[in-house]
This record gives structure tokens, C-alpha cells and sequence, in this order.
């Protein structure tokens, strides 16, 4: 018998990933921070003594709070807990010999997070849509179609943040580390602009009773603007060892700087 015959045949690494990504969706959805958003969501409407009345209007801007305040959240550290599982578990050098490669590891943990979590920003968007449809919503609180259509990126963006975090910042504290700067930073940065320009990390809709309206930048392109920040978040995350830096520069340069450009647009 030649060696050939005796070899052990080896698994290709090329195939879908769609096996990848059911696994890492899997374990994001088992994930016990992340049922932390309904039992918050549920004690704070408990606690709350909704003076108006829990009337459509009011589990219409829940629904927007959950999925655009509380969920990002919770999500933001759940999913950084679960792309940093394999190394909190030192379980790195078993999935180096593994019939896959780091980057198509890397695009499954980013895709397993972003596409279930985009879901359920849509759903939550197509709730509020349906609680629209039956009953009359103030139109101070009625948000647009196009603020809408934000709700399935909130969610998704604070995942990948979550993965960016884990994959550049691989070490104890660090996804702290992007919350603190993400949080402080929108709010000095954009604090400097003119009343309400915080919606430029988060959401142009508004749901916070007695606060002033903010101004309005336009819902669409902030669609886009937080399609691009998910882009560079999930290219960032994907080739981020050195040498896929090249890749990195070519396929993220441009995204970012559109993505730039239409946050500039919004400003006023």
C-alpha cells in the first residue's frame, strides 16, 4: 500500500459558509446577555407609571427603545463575548488546524452575528409599521419610513462593534474600552454641532419624552451612513491580521470615505 492510499484525506477548506454562520448565530442566540434585553424591556415597562396610558403609541415607542437603546447595548457585549469565546477558552491553537481559514472563520462569526440581529431589527420595525397601521399614532411620535428602515442596522452595528472589538482588542476589558469611547466620544463629538446632531451614531427618530426635538438629518441617507459603519466595521474585523492589511486599505478605504461623506451630508 503507497503512501497515498494510507494518507488521511483532507477537507477541503473552500464549501459554503452557511454551516459557519448557523453556528455562530446559534451561539449568539443562546447567548444569556443577550435574553438581558426582553427581562430589562419588561422590568422597565413594569416599573414605568406610564402616565398616558400603555395605549398603541406607547408600546410603539417601546418597541423603537428596545431595538435602538436597550438592544445595541446588551448585543454590543454579548457578541463580543461569543467571537471571543475560542480565545477566553484558549481553544486558538485547535482552530488553526481546522479545514478553514482565519478570514473565512472571521466572515462567518461577522455574518452569524449581523444577519440574525439585522432580522430582528426588521421585525421590530415591521411591529411598529403593523401598530401604525391599526391604530393612530400622534404625528409628533410617528417615524418616518425612512427612520424605520434605520432600526434593521442599529442592532447589527452593535454586534460588529462587539466582533471589531474582539478582534483588535483581544484582551480583558477591551470591548469596555469601545463602549466608554464609543459612548463619550458620539457625545463630545457630535455635542459640538448643533442641538440633536447625536443621532449621528444611533437613530435620526426621536422617543424621548420632554427633550427638545433635535435637528432632523435625513433619514435615508443616515440608512446608508449606517449601512457603510456596518460595511467598515465587518471588513475591519475580517482582515485584520497584518497581512491582510493590503486587502484591508483596498476594500475599506473607499467605503469608509463614503460613508464619511454622507454622515458630512446630514450635518448641519
Amino acid at each position: 500500500m503507497t503512501a497515498v492510499d494510507t494518507a488521511t484525506p483532507r477537507t477541503p477548506v473552500s464549501g459554503s459558509l452557511a454551516p459557519l454562520i448557523g453556528g455562530e448565530a446559534s451561539r449568539l442566540a443562546r447567548h444569556p446577555v443577550l435574553w438581558l434585553v426582553p427581562v430589562v424591556v419588561i422590568v422597565t415597562s413594569a416599573l414605568d407609571s406610564a402616565s398616558g396610558g400603555r395605549n398603541a403609541g406607547y408600546w410603539y415607542d417601546t418597541i423603537f427603545v428596545a431595538v435602538a437603546f436597550f438592544g445595541p447595548i446588551f448585543v454590543l457585549f454579548a457578541a463580543n463575548l461569543v467571537a471571543s469565546g475560542a480565545r477566553r477558552g484558549r481553544a486558538e491553537e485547535m482552530l488553526k488546524v481546522t479545514p478553514t481559514t482565519e478570514t473565512r472563520r472571521a466572515w462567518a462569526m461577522s455574518l452569524g452575528v449581523s444577519l440574525p440581529l439585522a432580522g430582528a431589527g426588521a421585525i421590530g420595525a415591521g411591529a411598529m409599521a403593523l401598530i401604525d397601521s391599526l391604530n393612530n399614532i400622534p404625528a409628533e411620535e410617528l417615524q418616518t419610513a425612512g427612520e424605520l428602515a434605520q432600526l434593521p442596522f442599529i442592532l447589527p452595528g452593535a454586534g460588529l462593534l462587539g466582533v471589531l472589538a474582539a478582534r483588535w482588542l483581544p484582551f480583558a476589558g477591551g470591548v469596555v474600552i469601545v463602549f466608554i469611547a464609543a459612548t463619550l466620544g458620539g457625545l463630545v463629538l457630535f455635542g459640538r454641532f448643533d442641538t440633536g446632531t447625536w443621532w449621528m451614531w444611533w437613530s435620526t427618530g426621536w422617543a424621548v419624552e420632554g427633550q427638545p426635538p433635535p435637528v432632523p438629518g435625513e433619514p435615508w441617507l443616515h440608512v446608508a451612513y449606517l449601512a457603510g459603519l456596518c460595511t467598515c466595521a465587518t471588513i475591519a474585523a475580517v482582515y485584520r491580521d497584518r497581512t491582510q492589511w493590503p486587502r484591508l486599505a483596498i476594500l475599506g478605504g473607499p467605503i469608509l470615505a463614503a460613508t464619511l461623506v454622507i454622515g458630512w451630508l446630514q450635518l448641519p
